[in-house]
């Protein structure tokens, strides 16, 4: 289904209540209609601006943007699901499935996407980043999958 062309609403400004800026409201043509009457009303209202950017959030009166999370190397990998002894036992299932001549896709994807953060952690462990590579599976699927294949 096609978007309508908007309307002009969708370009009027909100105004928030000077004496409490977190009452925001749409007063588009109750705006227009304060200005025509000259009422009073009109001044206890100021037009909200724009949004610097879609994560922004309104609060007493100005808009805030929220920081974007960094990590380092090692914390990004916990966040993925592999902190403690998991990329432990990722070796560890490796060096199983290698003994036995064997070959697990997602352990492989994964194992080489913890080298490359074993990697930057090391050569630059003190260094943030909001963009690591993501973990390509979860340390369940990697390691089910490993075990299915030692299994069978």
């Amino acid at each position: 289904m096609a978007r309508q062309s908007p309307t002009i609403r969708e370009f009027m400004p909100k105004y928030y209540r000077i004496s409490d800026p977190n009452d925001v409201r749409d007063l588009g043509e109750q705006m227009a209609a304060w200005e025509l009457a000259d009422n009073p009303k009109r001044f206890d209202w100021a037009a909200q601006p724009e949004a610097p950017s879609a994560d922004a959030v309104w609060q007493n009166g100005a808009w805030s943007v929220p920081p974007v999370p960094t990590y380092t190397a090692a914390e990004w990998v916990d966040a993925q699901g592999f902190a403690g002894n998991r990329s432990t036992t990722m070796l560890y299932l490796k060096l199983k499935l290698d003994a036995a001549q064997k070959t697990s896709p997602k352990l492989a994807a994964v194992q080489s996407w913890l080298d490359g953060m074993i990697v930057a952690g090391v050569t630059a462990p003190d260094e943030r980043q909001s963009a690591w590579p993501v973990a390509p599976y979860s340390f369940e699927a990697a390691s089910q999958e490993a075990l299915a294949v030692l299994a069978g």
